[in-house]
């Protein structure tokens, strides 16, 4: 259980400015980066879950619904030696556009079997020239490598439906909602008994809580120690 969310809250801040300095991207990733933003990302959707499960969200969130791409699949069963492939595994050329409840990507994040970073070709005129059929594969290789690229999405899906789609968020998604759940405050609860529970339900709402300049004091201290 989450006593204080304002720690776990402010964490999703600090993600949510990584993420934007990493959206410019100056040059290919090592390992150690690579495994970094995974865990920023896993790591944010915890939070979420944890927040959520502890009451420590308005209401709204219960029913937030976020928009990503869905590539179905071509029918091969997935396993570690062919996951990467995802040419070969579902259909790229045909997503549909979808919006999903929030826990569900919280779900397949924490849960995930495939989490690839998009890194996509900023200038949509050597985009172009990249499906140019006459170039050799190296020839597209060496535009990719010298072209100004950024950090725009996520391809990712768990176990559990692996093998029937491939999911796509974009990364400005990810970075508004950690930053929305960042600055999340409940000022309002209201509470009523459920039979069928044996506990209480909360609707909780939000709106401009201010900080005490003593409190603020005494939040800078804590964070000094």
């Amino acid at each position: 259980m989450i006593h204080e969310s304002y720690y776990w809250r402010k964490e999703l801040i600090k993600i949510s400015k990584s993420l934007k300095k990493r959206i410019k991207y100056k040059k290919e990733w090592n390992d150690s980066k690579y495994a970094k933003f995974e865990k920023e990302i896993m790591f944010g959707f915890y939070i979420i879950r944890k927040l959520l499960e502890a009451n420590k969200l308005t209401s709204d969130f219960s029913s937030l619904r976020l928009e990503c791409k869905v590539y179905p699949s071509n029918g091969k069963q997935i396993t570690l030696m062919n996951n990467h492939r995802f040419d070969e595994n579902y259909d790229l050329e045909n997503p549909t556009i979808e919006k999903r409840e929030l826990r569900f990507f919280i779900n397949q994040f924490v849960h995930s079997y495939i989490f690839s970073p998009i890194v996509s070709v900023v200038d949509k005129d050597i985009e172009a020239r990249m499906d140019d059929d006459s170039l050799t594969e190296d020839e597209i290789i060496e535009i990719y490598d010298n072209a100004d690229k950024e950090l725009s999405g996520v391809l990712f899906n768990s176990d559990s439906n692996k093998n029937d789609s491939l999911f796509e968020i974009q990364i400005g998604t990810i970075r508004k909602l950690f930053k929305k759940v960042g600055k999340c405050n409940v000022t309002r609860i209201e509470m009523k008994y459920d039979e069928r529970k044996g506990d209480y339900k909360s609707v909780r709402f939000g709106g401009e809580q201010k900080i005490s300049e003593e409190t603020e004091e005494l939040i800078k201290k804590m964070e000094e120690k």
